[in-house]
């Protein structure tokens, strides 16, 4: 199941796959209040804390990516904004508990003074609570979706996603790299960007990322991703964005084959931010519920939220 290298299958590959055999349960849109006028997606996978249910969620303007991360908490069917809690100007947050504490992840972008202009990013990690974040680190220039878990031992397990002209050499457009450091204080961009890469998870002309670290009962990480491609046709290109799942071996970085796990027609049809962005499943992460079965959270066309039953991904890697 293990392997050091796996064949790189297209996401039209896996889509033909798991649309034939999916079982898709509870498939609903997630409600916030409080944000009239706005958006809430891409979210983080809810987290308990203090005994009440939280989440984090990019909150902007359908015409504008200038976002904030705000955090809401569950009353019911219903996410309303967290009173006194940090707000933060970043994009597509990650959440993970480590020494007890919260680490909220997310992109921070700095925009072009003049329209046009380059456009900057990095992940910044923050550490504390949902009512006191402080500033830990930042990743490699122009990297997203880093994410972090902590091991039994107390190391920390780091996901890395670098792309651009460091992928020239590769004929690619990312890679997905694995890394793990001794603790958070060893959570640095050097250390992030040299995080070996996991072959062979992306056709060339495709993409994607991690977006959970999970630790299994065995020692192994599971992970929940996205795998993106793109199309072309009559009004312009579009873009599909589907989420997979796999595992890997924190001691030997062997990985298993890439599987979806969740597809944006499993839900009820949103509109999209754009009419490229009609198609996307940008997936936080999965809550394992037990009984072989788990919650997946995902953002849904940069516009919405929403969250499915369905089998869960990780209990094959534990067996």
């Amino acid at each position: 199941m293990f392997q050091e290298k796996i064949p790189a299958l297209s996401a039209r590959e896996l889509y033909g796959a798991f649309k034939s055999s999916r079982t898709i349960g509870d498939a609903r849109i997630e409600t916030f209040t409080g944000c009239d006028g706005l958006d809430v997606y891409n979210p983080c996978v809810p987290f308990f804390w203090e005994g009440k249910e939280y989440i984090a969620g990019r909150v902007e303007r359908r015409d504008s990516e200038r976002s904030q991360v705000r955090f809401f908490v569950r009353e019911g069917d219903v996410w309303k904004p967290a009173e006194n809690t940090v707000v933060l100007p970043l994009q597509d947050p990650s959440a993970a508990i480590v020494d007890g504490k919260l680490v909220l992840s997310g992109v921070n972008v700095t925009w072009p003074e003049q329209p046009g202009g380059p456009v900057f990013w990095q992940t910044d990690f923050y550490v504390g609570s949902p009512f006191c974040l402080e500033k830990l680190t930042s990743g490699p220039k122009q990297m997203k979706d880093i994410r972090i878990v902590q091991l039994p031992d107390g190391r920390i397990a780091v996901a890395s996603r670098p792309q651009g002209a460091c992928m020239e050499k590769y004929g690619c457009i990312t890679k997905v790299g694995f890394t793990v450091v001794d603790s958070l204080n060893d959570l640095t961009a050097e250390a992030i960007e040299n995080a070996p890469y996991l072959e062979k998870l992306f056709c060339d002309d495709e993409w994607g990322g991690a977006n959970q670290l999970t630790v299994l009962k065995n020692g192994k990480i599971g992970v929940i991703g996205h795998k993106a491609c793109r199309t072309y046709e009559a009004d312009g290109q579009r873009l599909h964005y589907y989420g997979i799942a796999f595992a890997i071996d924190p001691d030997t970085r062997r990985i298993t084959q890439d599987k979806m796990i969740i597809s944006g027609d499993c839900f009820p049809a949103v509109d999209g931010k754009r009419k490229d962005l009609t198609d996307i499943t940008f997936t936080a992460g999965i809550r394992r519920l037990g009984g072989g079965k788990a919650r997946v959270y995902t953002g849904l066309n940069d516009t919405h939220v929403g969250s499915a039953v369905i089998s869960d991904p990780f209990d094959c890697y534990e067996e």
